[in-house]
């Protein structure tokens, strides 16, 4: 599985960080948003980014003073800066302060996918485009007792409410089954919200049919390539997690 990349929106114009969260999330990055200077310093006090994007003119601190503050959080993170002005003056200050590239609005995703491709050194194919890996919910009976789901694909932020529905329908009233095993490929996990899902899902199963959390299995290689913290997700630290 290739990585996600963590990045942090600075953007006060709600437009605009909009369509730089939509173009961002369609690949493999993860968007943390905030819409001001200030607040983007209480973020990378706190927490690790791959890539910081900011807009200039924002209110209470401005992209400039954001990185100039936050230079010793921010390390060697790049940051590419958005503006709508072509001020040379900022343009210098921004070279001073370690800005690694500069974007004038309007941004086009083949312009702002090239800087952030430069910026972090990604080739061609370190980039995945989740529209090209569809979303697939099978659901299958495997004995009298027993049922499986498998997931391949990237799923919709309504993930969960998508795979209820089709096992709710599949089971039509059915209360035979106490066992249950979801196989998982890795590429369900390039949506940001797929840990949250899949522990919404367990606790819906669990409360509407007869099958306990200690007899559902999950099964995915995710979980052997990645370090993950499941303490905030209680239905799945309740079940059996198999990875190779």
């Amino acid at each position: 599985m290739k990585k996600v990349y963590k990045v942090l929106l600075a953007e006060d114009d709600d437009s605009s960080a909009k369509l730089l969260i939509h173009t961002l999330e369609r690949y493999n990055f993860q968007v943390v948003h905030v819409a001001d200077g200030m607040a983007g310093l209480t973020k990378i006090r706190n927490q690790t980014f791959d890539l910081v994007i900011s807009d200039i003119m924002m209110p209470y601190l401005d992209g400039l003073s954001f990185v100039e503050k936050g230079k010793d959080f921010l390390k060697n993170t790049p940051v590419i800066m958005l503006t709508s002005v072509g001020d040379k003056d900022q343009i210098v200050r921004a070279a001073q302060s370690r800005v690694s590239a500069y974007l004038l609005k309007p941004i086009t995703t083949a312009s702002l996918m090239e800087k952030i491709q430069a910026v972090l050194m990604l080739g061609p194919d370190m980039i995945v485009d989740k529209k090209t890996l569809p979303y697939v919910i099978k659901v299958v009976e495997l004995s009298i007792s027993e049922i499986l789901i498998e997931l391949t694909g990237v799923p919709s932020k309504k993930g969960a409410e998508e795979i209820y529905e089709k096992f709710h329908h599949y089971l039509a009233g059915r209360s035979s089954f106490t066992n249950l095993r979801i196989n998982i490929n890795t590429e369900f996990f390039y949506e940001n919200s797929s840990l949250q899902a899949l522990d919404d899902l367990i606790g819906k199963i669990v409360k509407s049919t007869n099958i306990r959390a200690n007899f559902v299995f999950i099964n995915s290689d995710y979980f052997a390539e990645t370090v993950i913290d499941l303490a905030k997700y209680s239905n799945l630290t309740a079940i059996n997690i198999i990875s190779k």
